[in-house]
């Protein structure tokens, strides 16, 4: 007991542990906040400090044991204390502040056991007392950099963040945890120890530095390859649109060649009052009508445009499509992004319509609903399928394509979207029928109705 008091006693009047505390706590409250403060926010992360530093300062003289003990206990107290500062303060949507936490409590116990085999081989090789804190001190306020590093990665732009690269910065904190113990065993045995006890701590620091970076170049990655999707969706409808127009245009040449013959013949047939055979041949014409002008009209240009382009693609398969649609004239959404949601729906039900006709399955269809739903833009794809189960995969479904690297997209690019625009996406089977229902706030940010 009377050892444990003095090293309360030491640890209390020592500076640099003082130091070291400020430093930790500034740590964290620049992870959570940035580094620049505005003035409405100045005062709560000013308060934010002074609490965080005064829990520590608690948590730290708090413990009457043994050193060996106190190092272990503190790792532990200090992450449920960072964690749940990050939880309550911080802005982080769930998954950044799981990243967040990890990388920078595995960077801390990392730069505390450096700096403390430091200040270790400093006493032994060159000064004791004054020269230890203070190279303590200088390794310490690495932890500042740090963690404005970590805050540069903004894993708030992405929800798919990959599971490896988490589960390599868990291992660093579990693996920091177990060497930190080790440490207490083997502390002040043989500076030899102390010398691969500091390397061991290095190179975990150097995995866990690399690994978030690697993590955020990962998700940015999987950003840009849905973007790039969406933008080659946007691009495919826009040829399909122009060759669809030239086939229109060319069947309305054909159409306006065919009644001027029409018009001679039937003049000549007036002209000579053959009643009987104008009669007719007016119903021959009426019955050889062409039908492939069928057209979409909504009420919204863009989408009538979209849906016009999919129905073309539906009747080359002869795929049934039902609609339903009632959608004001102007909507609040970007015409790229309605581009791409309603494409990837219609393009997703008509392969899977195809593929059953491929394999003999007649009894094929499709259903397009789109009309105002309260404050959002209802839009619902139904079409038929043999699926028995949904494979759901981050914010999207499963490819059942055996390409996964080039495909499974499309369903992904829809939450996405779904959710710039304050809606939501779902996916499900019913009946043996696959629904995409989508929701778009019709009040977002970037528009009113």
């Amino acid at each position: 007991m009377e050892e444990s008091l003095q090293y309360f006693y030491n640890k209390f009047f020592d500076a640099a542990w003082v130091i070291q505390l400020v430093v930790l706590a500034l740590s964290w409250v620049f992870l959570c906040n940035g580094g620049v403060w505005k003035k409405e926010i100045r005062f709560r992360v000013c308060l934010e400090f002074l609490i965080l530093l005064a829990v520590l300062m608690g948590c730290n003289v708090g413990f009457f044991m043994p050193r060996h003990a106190f190092i272990i206990i503190w790792n532990v107290v200090h992450g449920i204390v960072s964690a749940i500062y990050l939880r309550i303060c911080s802005k982080f949507n769930s998954k950044a502040k799981i990243v967040m936490w990890c990388s920078m409590y595995a960077s801390i116990i990392c730069l505390s056991a450096i700096a403390g085999q430091i200040s270790f081989l400093t006493g032994e090789f060159l000064s004791k007392g004054l020269a230890e804190g203070v190279i303590r001190c200088i390794i310490y306020l690495f932890i500042i950099p740090v963690a404005f590093y970590l805050r540069a990665f903004n894993f708030d732009e992405y929800e798919d963040m990959p599971n490896s690269g988490l589960a390599l910065i868990l291992l660093s904190d579990f693996s920091i945890l177990v060497l930190s113990s080790v440490e207490t065993i083997w502390f002040g045995i043989d500076y030899r120890i102390e010398i691969c006890l500091l390397a061991s701590y290095f190179c975990i620091f150097i995995i866990v530095v690399v690994a978030i970076y690697a993590m955020y170049a990962m998700c940015k990655e999987k950003a840009d390859t849905i973007a790039l999707q969406a933008e080659k969706q946007r691009l495919l409808s826009e040829r399909e649109l122009a060759i669809m127009t030239e086939s229109n245009l060319e069947d309305l040449r054909c159409i306006r060649h065919d009644l001027k013959n029409q018009y001679a013949y039937m003049q000549i047939l007036l002209k000579e009052t053959r009643y009987e055979e104008l009669q007719h041949y007016f119903q021959q014409v009426a019955e050889n009508l062409p039908f492939q002008l069928s057209y979409i009209d909504c009420g919204n240009q863009i989408i009538n445009t979209i849906l016009n382009i999919e129905l073309v693609k539906a009747n080359k398969e002869l795929i049934p499509v039902e609609h339903q649609l009632l959608v004001p004239p102007v909507l609040p959404f970007s015409e790229d992004d309605l581009c791409a949601i309603i494409t990837n729906l219609m393009d997703n039900a008509i392969e899977e319509c195809r593929r059953l006709r491929l394999e003999g399955n007649e009894n094929t269809g499709i259903r397009i609903e789109i009309y105002p739903q309260k404050s959002y833009l209802y839009i619902m794809c139904r079409n038929t399928t043999s699926r028995k189960q949904l494979n759901h995969w981050r914010s999207g479904l499963r490819t059942t394509k055996k390409d996964e690297l080039l495909h499974g997209f499309g369903t992904r690019i829809v939450v996405r979207l779904a959710e710039k625009y304050n809606g939501c996406a779902e996916y499900s089977l019913k009946d043996g029928q696959f629904i995409a229902k989508v929701l778009l706030d019709l009040m977002n940010e970037e528009g009113n109705l």
